[in-house]
């Protein structure tokens, strides 16, 4: 009986693993200060990205600016996608939070345009740092979440059980 308590142990440490691969996943691509207003990276790996904002947790939106990501090779447009759920994280004990998604076939050199729209100034947002990272989609970031819940619970379970397969009587 112990060795199947031992195998929920190891299932629930493995569910832990992929819910913290899920959710930790954000391997930076390029990071400026937003006052730059444009610059370039290279993608090397097709996927979903994100665009966010270093020290802007305490904004709803991204203010008067708008992103615009285009292929340097064919002047091509890339569709940003708004984050209805707004994810912070930190970052160098900085808030992150993701503002616009895109997802990119075509490997190659990009560049992204910061445009202000009607002239206006955005003065509390100027010296915030711009950052595209890798994402991951929201169904595998909510079941990152559960994985990683239940992965905690189930494997301190098995692991308890273990070694006292009676804990209560």
């Amino acid at each position: 009986m112990q060795i199947l308590y031992l195998a929920i142990g190891l299932i629930g440490l493995t569910m832990t693993f992929y819910g913290a691969k899920w959710l930790l996943r954000s391997r930076t691509i390029i990071s400026f200060q937003k006052a730059e207003r444009e610059k370039e990276f290279n993608i090397a790996i097709p996927g979903l990205y994100s665009v966010g904002i270093i020290g802007g947790g305490h904004f709803k939106k991204s203010g008067n600016d708008e992103f615009q990501i285009s292929n340097i090779k064919n002047q091509q447009l890339i569709e940003l996608k708004e984050s209805y759920l707004k994810w912070r994280f930190r970052k160098n004990w900085k808030m992150f939070v993701e503002y616009r998604q895109f997802e990119i076939d075509d490997i190659g050199n990009y560049k992204i345009e910061i445009q202000n729209h009607k002239g206006q100034s955005n003065q509390p947002m100027r010296n915030n740092q711009i950052i595209i990272t890798e994402s991951v989609k929201m169904l595998k970031r909510f079941l990152g979440i559960i994985f990683l819940v239940l992965g905690v619970n189930i494997s301190f379970w098995g692991i308890i059980l273990t070694i006292n397969p009676t804990p209560f009587g």
